[in-house]
């Protein structure tokens, strides 16, 4: 099930979702020669350079949980990776022009709220994509997806998801305000039978940032 994910979908995913999140920063920092990007639980950076593949001004640095390996280490590809602790990002305030979030807050549990405080601290916009569950069954099928595509990985998988309340409630209390809100993300119109498992109505983006800034 696993290396079948992996053959069907993952690399269409990874593609449609780096048009999606090229677009949205490419909109929002226009009038910017570069755009500093952080990505926070990057993988294998591989969104982060598909979408610096589709918008040149943006320089990426990448963060996740996960100790490089040796052979990697020296390997100049991940220069621009660090590691972290799960919850603060050792950066200076507006260090970067967006900090992405793809697929990550639903993972983090009771840490969402504080990594996204982080994330607005650190950027001047924070790009969430993730899910929003609508039922018992959307949540059964949002974790079996969960599960095949972080199997092997060690990741946390989450006993529920965001629902649209407790999403604004989230990034709110932890001093956040909504600028964009994209609800119903069709990353399987390839593939008929996860199409008809997935609704596209459970994807969303969301675009963040400090309450306090006037963009």
């Amino acid at each position: 099930m696993v290396k079948a994910h992996q053959t069907l979908s993952h690399s269409s995913r990874v593609q449609q979702l780096a048009r999606l999140l090229a677009d949205i920063i490419d909109r929002h920092t226009a009038t910017l020669s570069t755009v500093r990007c952080l990505d926070v639980g990057c993988g294998d950076m591989t969104l982060a350079e598909q979408i610096q593949g589709l918008c040149p001004r943006t320089v990426w640095q990448c963060i996740d949980l996960y100790e490089l390996p040796p052979e990697l280490q020296t390997d100049p590809k991940w220069l621009k990776y660090s590691r972290f602790n799960g919850h603060d990002l050792p950066f200076r305030n507006y260090s970067f022009d967006i900090v992405l979030l793809c697929d990550v807050l639903h993972h983090s549990g009771a840490e969402a709220g504080p990594l996204l405080r982080e994330t607005g601290r650190v950027g001047g916009f924070v790009l969430v994509k993730d899910h929003f569950e609508e039922s018992l069954y959307s949540r059964l099928i949002l974790w079996l997806m969960d599960f095949v595509g972080n199997w092997g990985y060690g990741v946390n998988l989450p006993k529920s998801y965001f629902s649209v309340d407790s999403f604004s409630r989230c990034y709110k209390e932890h001093g956040l305000r909504l600028l964009e809100q994209n609800r119903g993300i069709d990353l399987y119109a390839h593939l008929p039978l996860l199409r008809t498992l997935l609704n596209p109505s459970w994807q969303f983006t969301a675009l963040l940032t400090d309450a306090k800034n006037q963009h």
